[in-house]
């Protein structure tokens, strides 16, 4: 295998085990470790942590190696603004179509922010909404120990809003989406922090 190739499926493996919040808030990142488990050298275990550093997705403090990010209440409700701007702007005018990417099948609010996501006319847009869902798929578990899963009441509110003619249901549903979450934010947070001092 290329040494390309090798750093895409290391790169690709590492971002999933961020996204899925294998490894807690605050955890260390050993690229020795991970490249064993990784079954790569340690080279492009390296280049992947870098790279994720770049996407928000690790951080690299001066002298202290890699470790996942460890959010603030603060920092949470920030992100949450931003991603929820970004994606009420980002719905066409005439809502989602059956013929959009991903409109016929979600059924999770993460499902239906993706599908937005992917219909944005602004690749820059595109890219950025991406890359929040990224940062913040890992507060995902906390966010549920906290408010609880979806119910259908709620999936069939978002299916309602996305097949509706107008934006605008779609726009209420993301800005209740992440009004419930800000205000949740220290709870969110101090699970966080739970998970962080009690890892899988």
């Amino acid at each position: 295998m290329s040494p390309g190739a090798i750093f895409e499926r290391v790169y690709l493996a590492l971002r999933d085990e961020l996204r899925s919040g294998r490894h807690p808030p605050g955890a260390h990142l050993e690229p020795a470790a991970l490249a064993d488990a990784l079954n790569a050298s340690i080279t492009p275990v390296r280049d992947a942590l870098h790279r994720l550093v770049g996407e928000r997705l690790v951080e690299a403090p001066r002298g202290d190696g890699f470790r996942t990010p460890m959010i603030t209440e603060m920092g949470l409700r920030h992100l949450y603004d931003w991603i929820a701007a970004l994606l009420r702007s980002a719905i066409p005018h005439g809502g989602l179509t059956a013929d959009d990417p991903g409109a016929g099948g979600p059924e999770t609010p993460a499902d239906w922010l993706r599908a937005i996501a992917a219909v944005a006319a602004n690749p820059e847009q595109r890219a950025a909404i991406e890359q929040l869902l990224d940062r913040l798929a890992p507060y995902a578990p906390a966010e549920r120990n906290v408010l609880g899963t979806a119910d259908e009441a709620e999936a069939q509110t978002w299916r309602d809003a996305a097949v509706a003619v107008s934006p605008v249901p779609l726009r209420r549903a993301i800005a209740e989406h992440f009004r419930r979450r800000r205000r949740a934010a220290h709870l969110v947070v101090a699970a966080l922090h739970a998970l962080a001092s009690d890892p899988p």
